[in-house]
């Protein structure tokens, strides 16, 4: 019989397990509720027309304590009156047991085969074996399982504790990791598991060769240093589990460290691929295995990545975030005074959000005891500084196992901001080692280059080919960014490097900032010395400065994209150098003004631009420019071409009142609007038919025109269009209701979910 150990799961698994095991059981559908002060009821179906049965999940250390709080629950059961009552524990029941809590509850237990306790659970899943094997997170700390590690022949038995197996299978949530690495292993009969510091590797391999061992594997090997001791042990006769964890870092990719060791290791795949009773799990950090592929050209040639699972972050949904916060929190004991900041006004979503959610991040918060050095109502914000600033997660992959070369890759690459295209990274490289090649010591080339973007992919960095071969670089995750950017504050002399190299407009402002009073996780503020040097090289370098940020532009009716650099950007850039320096430099103010008056007249389409142009003549002293008022007006409206236009040309009525009231009266500022909105509204997407009505109906109003027949045509459209949405509204939607996958859930239904995690905390 199965011996499982249900405080293995917190109170919100043992609810779902106790749902899915009485379904079987009892042939319904069991409705879920939002944990918490719940009235009594965790879990209901209705048999028949006649009531309702309401079903207790109660997951408890011993029976006292089961007694205690259910004798609590007594009232509120009364109050429901419910058909029938029924109750699982993890407490493990005698039939004297049984029969008090049955008369605790009379009428509303009917018989002690009512009440599931530990045994009768345990005894349900022997026989609902889809059910065991859903909740795998069961086994990993069973006694059987861990009794038959124990008893098989498990080498290097130090670097795979029991104690440390049963802690992590507390932590651990099931996700769809698992079963990807899983058939990747049977396809292969090896995988390399690959990923980012802090996402769960090891802990994904102890997972799996716990899973091996319970259903066909005897032996489990350890390898603790060298793929030698996989040689040395290999049994053709025996069913054996190989594990090497960290497998590259642990030789350093030196070729004097271990003589042929790709080659060792690749016979060692080979040979493991050929047996019927071998499997073979690595796990290391992405950007060591593609240094360790730009050291060892055997990897390269046998391509050992066709069998690589890789762990990231987006293949953790919203859902299994908030369950592995949960569980971390949870079975670490933290007093209920901290838990309700976490649950006040569902500050939880602070976290579980967080852009720099990284499981590492929780587990140093957790080894920290933050809660007992603060007072309860600064848990949370605690515990967000700690994503915040995810120096934990990045600071030693950083320093200890990048190429400098890298190094100083990444610290371009956070001053330019992404995507950006590859050649732009490239050229803003060229310049920053030709700058300061003499201060690093480290000269510039293409293979150097091509070797570091190799080393950085999948882990600091992804790249992404448009439909033209057109290739960006964006940081793998924005923890990242992050990282790099707190990395760099108090680091004045790498800062003047990175600004006296700077090639692109965006270099200076994407993460640099002249303010000490604005200072946040995604600034670093300049010094004075770093103020003067940023003036300097933009003044010296203005005219082939261009931004180096792109973006995605998708084509119509097709897959097909291509990335676009903007290329109006003049006035944007000088109301920024405006906003940084205006305060701190005379020679910054006297630049703008320079600057702008080779550009009085406007002279861009694009709306962000004329925004730009505007918030200039609004912020500059007018006095110190030359101009005609007449024809700046005139000028800006030739460059009218969207009815958004309008949204800024009007802010000129602020400015120059009576130009641009004469301007607005003449014909011809008739006829450009009606000929916009004409342009605008041939072709119109139905989707937009609602949005245009809006903004023609603010023309009217803003101008005093007339486009009561262009109104009338555009509502009929949009009345078949609502009349095609009701139609569609009624195809059949399937109801979600196994809420195990997660995917394709509303972000109403993940909230749900969400809060029923959180909410288990709350005391009865």
């Amino acid at each position: 019989m199965l011996d499982y150990d249900f405080l293995i799961l917190s109170p919100n698994e043992f609810e779902k397990l106790s749902r899915d095991i009485l379904q079987k059981k009892l042939s319904t559908h069991i409705e879920s509720f939002t944990s918490g002060r719940d009235a009594g009821i965790d879990l209901r179906y209705a048999t028949d027309k006649k009531g309702t049965s309401i079903i207790q999940a109660k997951r408890l250390k011993d029976y006292a304590t089961l007694l205690s709080n259910l004798k609590k629950e007594v009232s509120k059961v009364r109050k429901v009156n419910p058909k029938c009552y029924i109750i699982t524990t993890s407490v493990g029941l005698t039939p004297k047991n049984k029969d008090e809590i049955v008369s605790l509850f009379d009428p509303f237990i009917k018989s002690t085969s009512d009440i599931y306790g530990r045994d009768d659970i345990n005894n349900l899943l022997g026989i609902y074996q889809d059910v065991e094997r859903k909740y795998y997170k069961l086994w990993l700390s069973s006694t059987n399982i861990l009794g038959k590690i124990l008893h098989s022949k498990i080498y290097n038995q130090s670097s795979f504790e029991i104690n440390e197996i049963k802690d992590q299978a507390k932590l651990f949530v099931q996700n769809d990791s698992f079963n990807r690495a899983l058939k990747i292993l049977k396809q292969n009969h090896y995988v390399i598991i690959s990923g980012i510091p802090g996402i769960g590797k090891t802990t994904l391999a102890r997972t799996l060769v716990l899973y091996l061992l319970k259903t066909e594997f005897d032996e489990f090997v350890y390898l603790a240093d060298s793929i030698n001791e996989g040689y040395e042990i290999f049994d053709d006769e025996k069913r054996q589990i190989f594990f090497f964890d960290d497998f590259l870092g642990r030789v350093r990719f030196e070729a004097q460290d271990e003589i042929n060791v790709d080659a060792k290791i690749i016979k060692f795949i080979e040979k493991v691929k050929k047996s019927h009773n071998k499997v073979l799990i690595f796990a290391t950090r992405e950007y060591i295995l593609n240094q360790a592929r730009n050291t060892f050209e055997t990897f390269e040639i046998s391509n050992i990545s066709i069998a690589k699972c890789i762990l990231d972050l987006a293949s953790y949904t919203r859902i299994i975030r908030a369950q592995i916060i949960y569980n971390h929190l949870f079975f670490a004991g933290i007093p209920y005074s901290h838990l309700q900041n976490l649950l006040e006004n569902k500050n939880y979503l602070r976290l579980v959000n967080h852009r720099n959610y990284n499981p590492r991040v929780i587990e140093t918060v957790i080894n920290r005891r933050i809660w007992e050095h603060i007072e309860p109502n600064e848990f949370v914000n605690s515990f967000k500084a700690f994503f915040d600033n995810p120096e934990s997660v990045w600071l030693y992959a950083f320093e200890n196992s990048l190429d400098r070369f890298s190094q100083y890759a990444l610290l371009v690459l956070v001053s330019a901001g992404t995507p950006i295209l590859i050649k732009d990274f490239d050229q803003a490289l060229q310049s920053f080692f030709s700058k300061s090649a003499y201060k690093f010591m480290i000269s510039y080339d293409s293979i150097k280059f091509n070797r570091s973007l190799r080393e950085l992919e999948n882990t600091f960095i992804n790249t992404q080919k448009d439909s033209y071969n057109e290739i960006v670089i964006e940081f793998q995750n924005p923890s990242i960014q992050d990282f790099l950017i707190n990395y760099l504050r108090e680091k004045e002399d790498l800062v003047h490097s990175l600004l006296v190299s700077a090639n692109f407009t965006d270099q200076f402002f994407t993460i640099f900032t002249s303010s000490s009073n604005t200072i946040t996780s995604r600034h670093v503020p300049l010094s004075s010395r770093n103020i003067e040097t940023a003036i300097t090289q933009v003044v010296k370098e203005f005219s082939n400065l261009r931004p180096s940020k792109v973006y995605r532009i998708n084509k119509k009716n097709s897959n097909d994209f291509f990335w676009s650099r903007s290329t109006s950007f003049k006035y944007s850039f000088l109301l920024k150098i405006w906003n940084e320096f205006k305060d701190k430099s005379e020679l910054a103010k006297t630049f703008v003004y320079e600057k702008f008056q080779e550009q009085i007249y406007l002279c861009e389409v694009s709306q962000s631009e004329q925004n730009s142009y505007i918030t200039l003549l609004e912020h500059l002293d007018l006095k110190r420019l030359q101009f005609d008022e007449m024809e700046l007006v005139d000028t800006f409206f030739k460059y009218i071409v969207w009815i958004d236009n309008y949204d800024v040309f009007v802010e000129l009525s602020g400015i120059f009142p009576d130009s641009y009231k004469t301007f607005i009266g003449t014909p011809k500022f008739g006829e450009n609007v009606e000929k916009v909105v004409r342009q605008e509204t041939t072709n119109l997407e139905d989707q937009d038919i609602s949005d245009m009505i809006e903004k023609i109906k603010t023309l009217e109003n803003r101008f005093g025109l007339d486009f009561e027949k262009t109104l009338t045509e555009l509502r009929v459209k949009e009345s078949d269009y609502n009349d095609y949405l009701d139609s569609q509204s009624d195809s059949a939607i399937d109801e979600i209701r196994d809420n195990d996958n997660d995917r394709g859930l509303t972000e109403w239904q993940e909230n749900q979910i969400i809060e029923q995690i959180f909410n288990s905390f709350i005391e009865e």
